[in-house]
């Protein structure tokens, strides 16, 4: 009896003891795994960065979640993302209620809530603004680390740029469709913007092109005639833009076509990017060539089903903040997954920095995401660029402005410097697609003409051939 009594409390006790061993875990695979997400969602890319979040959590939810877990979205709308004490709250109160969050389209609303990512200590993921926060990894690791940007970063931009400029618009010169290799950079006064001018100029110079000029224009200016008088009289053929402001994209794109300003024009305009925009501009947008992260191409083995899935539901091509905000939900997951279900911030930010490499990169629609480690960063180290141009050689870190930038920033997301054979991806980190916008059509249908990289194109063995002068240029 004694020997009964005995094993009836000994078995028990195993039970109750294997039921608050896996309470907690019972518990933690029932709970939801909230993400938040903040974006300006009276303008196109924040409205695009809710569609690729939402899009990426129906697919996985449908899919039986995270380990059994579903997904909940938090929303915070930034309106316009232009107000910081705006841009503050939304994410104090995001932060406060979610396991991480997405978003953030302009470097004005990641610099207000700068001092407020210590506090919150929430995995934050960048997937629109190419700038700021992560910069503060390298030095303040402890407070900092939280920041993953999956987006390139602004040097990494402008090393996109000079190759797309050594490789494609000189070709466009030898050719003789574009008559020199003088040119004006124009940019918004925003950090962004001259962040990238600051640093482009002199190596575009080393490319063998000459700056005439570099112009910074005011948010909020309505009036553009006289700049386009000025780019006219200067005997520059071609201009580098860049705008993330929707205002002042427009007021640009406008008044170069209604003026007939006879410059080629390529670079960043954000407001390109999104065809409802396209459409209202009647035009004149027609010839602008605009660097993108959202290509209806085989950038990945994911591309393209991304594409027509986003475009079956919302009846328009997804903005690159889309295709980088649904990655980075997916990211998360595959985050979530390594951490055995952990969603504490120490753990994800580990999870997150173990895909360091292309060999433990996540393959998303947009290509493969690995960040740079903070283990080995190297201010100083040689970055190298080949162009058809000529090479360019520079320090990783360079001092820009408000801040100094570094092309290998640890927790940004790596660029692709390699073009890569049999493997899933074309190249070995992140990169631009170069397109071009074809005229409007009467039943407001356009086209958009891969440029580059060649490969991706419609003639891969002579992209240049596809590019086509602006209507008042011929």
């Amino acid at each position: 009896m004694k020997y009964r009594t005995r094993m009836w409390f000994q078995t028990v006790g195993l039970a109750i003891a294997a039921l608050v061993f896996l309470g907690p875990l019972t518990a933690q695979t029932q709970q939801t795994i909230r993400i938040g997400v903040a974006a300006g969602l009276e303008i196109a890319n924040g409205r695009d960065t809710l569609r690729g979040a939402q899009l990426a959590v129906e697919e996985i939810n449908a899919a039986g979640g995270v380990m059994g877990r579903k997904i909940e979205l938090v929303v915070g709308d930034m309106k316009t993302e232009g107000d910081g004490e705006l841009a503050r709250r939304v994410y104090q109160d995001l932060a406060s209620k979610v396991d991480a969050v997405v978003g953030f389209f302009r470097s004005e609303a990641v610099l207000a809530v700068l001092p407020d990512i210590p506090r919150m200590k929430k995995p934050l993921l960048i997937t629109g603004a190419t700038s700021l926060a992560t910069d503060q990894v390298p030095t303040n690791y402890d407070n900092y680390k939280y920041v993953f940007r999956p987006m390139i970063n602004t040097f990494s931009l402008v090393g996109d740029t000079l190759r797309f400029a050594g490789d494609y618009v000189a070709e466009l010169v030898n050719r003789g469709v574009l008559p020199n290799r003088k040119v004006v950079l124009v940019n918004e006064d925003l950090s962004s913007g001259n962040l990238f001018m600051s640093l482009i100029g002199p190596r575009l110079g080393q490319l063998g092109f000459e700056i005439l000029n570099v112009k910074k224009l005011a948010v909020g200016t309505k009036d553009l005639a006289p700049l386009m008088t000025e780019l006219q009289n200067s005997g520059a053929a071609i201009v580098f833009t860049f705008f993330s402001d929707p205002g002042l994209a427009t007021v640009f794109t406008k008044t170069w076509a209604e003026t007939k300003t006879k410059v080629a024009v390529f670079g960043i305009n954000v407001l390109l990017q999104d065809d409802v925009s396209v459409r209202e501009l009647k035009g004149a947008g027609t010839g602008y060539v605009i660097a993108d992260f959202s290509a209806d191409a085989p950038v990945t083995p994911k591309t393209k089903a991304f594409f027509s899935t986003f475009q079956k539901k919302y009846g328009v091509r997804p903005i690159y903040t889309a295709g980088i905000t649904y990655d980075s939900i997916y990211l998360l997951a595959e985050a979530i997954k390594k951490a055995n279900g952990q969603t504490d911030a120490d753990s994800l930010v580990k999870a997150l920095e173990s895909f360091n490499s292309y060999d433990s990169a996540y393959i998303g629609a947009g290509g493969p995401y690995s960040f740079y480690p903070v283990t080995g960063f190297n201010p100083r180290e040689k970055i190298k660029l080949t162009t058809a141009s000529g090479d360019l050689e520079f320090d990783n870190c360079l001092p820009a402005g408000i801040t100094t930038l570094c092309f290998k920033n640890p927790h940004d997301v790596r660029w692709g410097f390699n073009r890569l054979k049999d493997k899933p991806t074309a190249f070995d980190g992140l990169r631009a697609v170069w397109t071009q916008i074809g005229p409007l059509g009467a039943d407001g249908a356009f086209d958009r003409q891969l440029l580059y990289p060649g490969e991706f194109s419609d003639k891969p063995d002579d992209p240049y051939s596809l590019y086509q002068l602006p209507p008042h240029m011929k």
